[in-house]
């Protein structure tokens, strides 16, 4: 078994889209409104409308996002409308964390390795 993708529910599907487009995820397909999909390495990170959706707004999985540059991403997503949630945290030899609501009030976290 594999992950395919993870898929955020969005009553604005494009408006959340370009969210994610800002921070620096490049789109890899759009079926209008209602399904975007996001390049990925291995599984695709996808944005729904609540007609392709097995789920409502706001009501998902936490997705995690692995970033090289913590605070620069953090400050990214925040001039795009994200509202941080508590400090970065550090989690010692495995890395940082930063947390923050999107646009649709999805809660997400941004993670840097520590260096090795």
């Amino acid at each position: 078994m594999k992950l395919k993708q993870a898929y955020l529910t969005a009553a604005k599907p494009e408006a959340l889209a370009g969210f994610y487009e800002a921070l620096g995820l490049p789109i890899r397909f759009a079926d209008g409104g209602k399904w975007i999909q996001f390049a990925g390495e291995k599984a695709a990170f996808c944005i729904a409308s609540p007609a392709e959706s097995v789920s409502v707004p706001s009501r998902n999985a936490v997705l995690v996002f692995e970033v090289d540059d913590l605070e620069g991403a953090l400050k990214r997503a925040q001039a795009q409308g994200a509202q941080a949630l508590g400090e970065v945290r550090d989690m010692g030899a495995h890395g940082r964390v930063a947390d923050f609501r999107d646009p649709e009030n999805n809660t997400i976290q941004l993670f840097q390795a520590a260096p090795r």
